[in-house]
C-alpha cells in the first residue's frame, strides 16, 4: 500500500529531473527544520505551485527550501515526482551578478512588510479546512479597541516587551508623559 499522495504540479513548460538540480553554493538563505516541515506540509496540502528558478546548468537561484522539501518528501515516500521531473523557471537571461542579486532580492522581498492585522484576521477566520499550524501559520492577533476620542488620528502598533506588570505601567506612564497615547492590546 503506497503512502504517496497525488499532488497538483504547476505547469511552466520547463521541467528537469530532480537529481539534476544543484543548489547555489553561495545561497545565503537559512532553511530551518521547522521551515522545511512547513514547506512539506504546504506541498502536501496545495501541491507544488511555485517552480524553482534555475540558471545555467540547473543551478538553483531561488527555491532552495522548496527543493529540499521535495527531496525529503520523495525520500519519505510521501509523493511521487512526475515523469518529466520538477517544474522550473529558466533565468538564463540574467548575468551571474544579476542572478546573485535576484537570489537575495527574491528572498528579502517576501519578508519586507507586516500583515494587515484586520484583513489577516478576517481571512484566517474563514479557513477551517486547512491545518494552518502545520503550515507554520501561527498568529496571535491582538484585540484592538476602537479609540473614539480622536477618530481622525492615525494609529500605529508598537510592541514593547516588559519584564512584568510594573515595568509595563512605568512604560505607559513614561510614554504618556511625552504625549504618546498607549493602550494594552494583550499578552
Amino acid at each position: 500500500m503506497s503512502m504517496e499522495k497525488e499532488i497538483p504540479w504547476v505547469s511552466t513548460g520547463q521541467w528537469v529531473p530532480l537529481g539534476a538540480l544543484r543548489e547555489h553554493p553561495g545561497n545565503p538563505k537559512v532553511h530551518t527544520r521547522a521551515q522545511l516541515s512547513h514547506l512539506k506540509e504546504s506541498i502536501l496540502a496545495f501541491g507544488f505551485l511555485d517552480p524553482i528558478g534555475i540558471w545555467g546548468e540547473c543551478q538553483v537561484v531561488e527555491g532552495h527550501g522548496r527543493l529540499r522539501a521535495l527531496r525529503e518528501l520523495c525520500e519519505e515516500g510521501k509523493i511521487r515526482l512526475p515523469a518529466q521531473g520538477v517544474p522550473v523557471l529558466r533565468l538564463d537571461h540574467l548575468t551571474s551578478q544579476e542572478r546573485d542579486a535576484y537570489m537575495a532580492a527574491h528572498n528579502q522581498l517576501c519578508m519586507e512588510t507586516e500583515w494587515d492585522t484586520p484583513e489577516l484576521s478576517a481571512l484566517l477566520a474563514g479557513i477551517d479546512t486547512v491545518d494552518l499550524e502545520a503550515l507554520g501559520l501561527e498568529f496571535t492577533l491582538p484585540e484592538v479597541e476602537e479609540d473614539e476620542a480622536e477618530p481622525d488620528r492615525e494609529s500605529f502598533i508598537l510592541a514593547i516587551d516588559c519584564e512584568d506588570e510594573a515595568e509595563l505601567e512605568q512604560m505607559k506612564e513614561r510614554l504618556g508623559s511625552m504625549g504618546i497615547r498607549c493602550r494594552r492590546l494583550g499578552g
